[in-house]
């Protein structure tokens, strides 16, 4: 026989099953910050062929604070920058009219950055304390050809596209490279193009339109890569197409890689934190200047 308690005992153990779920919705967590330091943070990335160089110079901030990113800039810090022992200071600006220039100094250079250019920033702040970096810009590489082709197969998604076929010599060491392609859009105006590769020694950026590549497999080897763009007619982008590679540092390419991994899991609940890499000594951030080149494609 069934037992006329085992109903209501039922609708019972249900209302506080509710009620349970209820209060662990409610429950409030209080969780522990990790350990904080006010640090200065330096953001400077150049090329090559600048007679200016621009930075960004603020401070980091806490998980708990509740501060906009734009206030964190600084306008008191004393920044110095020293080129193969010729020291010049880089002064304050604040563009208004600027809408994408994140840059809040600037440094006047006697000449142009070259190659093997050995370049150190320091940065000092009475709350924060100094900040420093030194980098050499590496020397360029031989780019034997760039050619352009209309039928460049499928990426990834299995869409089509064009494609850039870069050759270069890798020279011995270990090598670093970062690149953009230029096309023109529907006015005839150059801009960078989404680019993609296949190949397993290419890497996405931080920066949208911009590839990283790592010489594991081919270093001191001369090597073909397959650089893919949004579909093109070729007689509208043959002529036109700009190929801009720099040599990078290993700092940088580290840099680059874990920003990105960094943005992709920042979002993510379940996701490890990935630290960002810095070069900065005494503070965060990255100094990087790349050598330059800008090519024709074929």
């Amino acid at each position: 026989m069934i037992s006329k308690y085992i109903f209501p005992i039922s609708v019972l153990l249900f209302l506080i099953s509710l009620t349970s779920c209820e209060d662990f919705f409610e429950t409030t967590l209080e969780l522990d910050p990790p350990p904080f330091e006010t640090t200065l943070v330096i953001d400077c990335v150049a090329h090559t062929g600048q007679d200016s160089i621009e930075m960004r110079i603020s401070r980091n901030a806490g998980i708990l604070e509740n501060i906009d990113v734009n206030e964190l800039g600084l306008n008191d810090a004393d920044v110095v920058l020293t080129i193969n022992g010729v020291s010049s200071k880089a002064e304050y600006f604040f563009d208004e009219f600027s809408f994408h220039n994140r840059n809040n100094y600037r440094a006047v250079l006697s000449s142009p950055l070259k190659t093997n250019d050995e370049v150190l920033l320091e940065v000092t702040h009475k709350e924060f304390g100094k900040a420093s970096a030194s980098v050499r810009i590496l020397p360029n590489i031989e780019i034997m050809s760039a050619v352009f082709t209309e039928d460049g197969g499928l990426d990834r998604e299995g869409d089509e596209r064009s494609k850039v076929t870069v050759t270069f010599k890798d020279p011995q060491d270990k090598n670093f490279y970062a690149l953009q392609i230029l096309a023109p859009d529907w006015d005839d105006m150059l801009s960078p193009m989404y680019i993609s590769s296949l190949d397993p020694s290419v890497f996405e950026s931080y920066e949208g339109t911009t590839l990283i590549l790592t010489d594991d497999g081919y270093n001191g080897k001369e090597k073909s890569i397959d650089f893919q763009i949004y579909r093109l007619p070729k007689e509208w982008a043959k002529g036109k197409i700009k190929l801009i590679w720099y040599s990078i540092s290993e700092d940088y390419y580290k840099y680059s890689r874990s920003l990105q991994a960094h943005k992709n899991t920042a979002d993510n609940p379940f996701g490890t934190p990935v630290p960002v890499y810095s070069n900065i000594l005494g503070g965060a951030g990255i100094f990087a200047l790349h050598n330059f080149q800008m090519i024709d494609v074929d």
